[in-house]
């Protein structure tokens, strides 16, 4: 097991062992941690758990390199292992997002247990890494200068069943050999982006409850797409994603209602001009998930 951990202070070397070591469930000895840029020549590299640590700035001072070998019985998982970290030590934990492949996707543990989101950047300018944590998707008290605000990245991510996407394409490109840039692919690009809004909106935004202002207006350009597309497309196209289309359609507006543009008038700053646009531009769903 390798654990990959930014904290937001500094504790000294005994600390950071006596932490692991709790984190571990192992005896303190068991923990050999030092400097990665120090003198190695003293260290265990027999320890069951070890660690080197890397002086950062900005808004995370410390980073850790935890090596766990298979003497110890039943590691954590990397959440579990940061939450336990965070409160042994009273810091704030970050490691990659599993689930993305974004160089700036973290988790955050807090020592009051909270689990967020966060969006790091990084810069090597200097004689040491300088981490900013531009946004969390929940209050980080200890990271004050992070934005608070959904994660678009987060939400792109999310597993959603798209029954009508897969009908399509199993009716334009069975054996997935269309054109990347063919109007197959086109269609079901447009069309995958559509129903993932509207699986959303029908499951009121499950399974957060939230979801981006600017998400959602992308969403409805990709309706716009969608629309074209459907004035384009050869009728091989055309017919199974019209089929597929109705349905959505259907489905968006029982879960919403017509506002006359208000919203989206509001939201993209175009006042009643947003009245001339596609149908689903004068509709608000019946809860708005970022309120």
């Amino acid at each position: 097991m390798i654990y990959n951990f930014l904290t937001v202070h500094r504790p000294a070397p005994d600390a950071m062992a006596a932490a692991l070591a709790k984190v571990l469930g192992v005896p303190v000895p068991a923990v050999d941690v030092a400097d990665r840029d120090g003198e190695q020549d003293g260290r265990d590299w027999e320890a069951p758990v070890l660690c080197g640590y890397e002086a950062t700035a900005g808004d995370l001072a410390l980073s850790w390199d935890v090596w766990v070998s298979e003497d110890v019985p039943q590691p954590p998982d990397e959440a579990t292992a940061a939450l336990r970290l965070a409160a042994a030590t009273g810091t704030t934990v970050l490691y990659p997002a599993p689930d993305l492949q974004a160089p700036s996707a973290y988790c955050a543990a807090t020592p009051g247990g909270t689990l967020a989101r966060a969006r790091v950047y990084v810069s090597d300018d200097g004689d040491v890494p300088v981490h900013t944590v531009d946004a969390v998707d929940t209050p980080v008290p200890q990271l004050p200068g992070a934005r608070v605000e959904p994660l678009p990245e987060v939400f792109r991510a999310e597993h959603i069943d798209l029954p009508a996407t897969e009908t399509f394409v199993a009716a334009t490109d069975p054996d997935g050999t269309a054109p990347a840039r063919g109007a197959a692919n086109r269609a079901r690009e447009e069309l995958l982006l559509w129903e993932r809004l509207v699986r959303r909106v029908a499951a009121d935004w499950a399974p957060t409850g939230r979801y981006p202002q600017q998400s959602y207006v992308e969403d409805l350009c990709a309706r716009d797409a969608l629309a074209e597309r459907l004035e384009t497309a050869p009728a091989a196209v055309r017919e199974p994603l019209a089929r597929a289309a109705d349905g959505l359609d259907e489905l968006f507006r029982s879960h919403s209602r017509d506002d006359d543009g208000e919203l989206l008038g509001r939201l993209t700053r175009s006042g009643s001009a947003v009245r001339e646009r596609g149908w689903w531009w004068r509709r608000r769903p019946d809860r708005l998930p970022w309120d």
